[in-house]
């Protein structure tokens, strides 16, 4: 399946991969890099860019773990993606964590709960 490579994963740094037949982004892997704003920056020109020319997007997070620093970045992602919502776009975002990874069920409820992002939690 063909793949747009927006960032490559690192062993510091989640990926992040669109993938046009499916109309789906991934970010997946461990966010602790020296600078989170250049990482996450590249996403959110990314997602401006796409909703300039579509009206959809599935997104799926798949983070084994995430700093404080990358959290504050992702969590201006997420609110991005709710606004877009709010717009009318059709934005279906998808939070998934490992069965025995607390600290991640707990980040994506609070993303869901308490900023009030509209999210669906699944374990994988």
């Amino acid at each position: 399946m063909e793949k747009l490579i927006i960032q490559e994963e690192r062993k510091n740094c989640p990926g992040m991969y669109y993938y046009p037949e499916k109309n789906m982004l991934e970010v997946k892997g461990r966010s602790i890099p020296e600078n989170p704003e250049a990482i996450f920056k590249r996403l959110d020109e990314w997602i401006t860019d796409h909703f300039k020319t579509s009206d959809s997007l599935d997104v799926d997070f798949i983070l084994e773990y995430i700093n404080s620093g990358s959290s504050k970045f992702l969590y201006e992602i997420l609110k991005k993606l709710a606004n877009y919502i709010n717009k009318g776009k059709k934005v279906n975002i998808r939070w998934l964590y490992e069965e025995d990874d607390e600290a991640m069920l707990e980040l994506g409820e609070h993303y869901r709960d308490t900023a009030g992002i509209p999210l669906t939690i699944e374990m994988i």
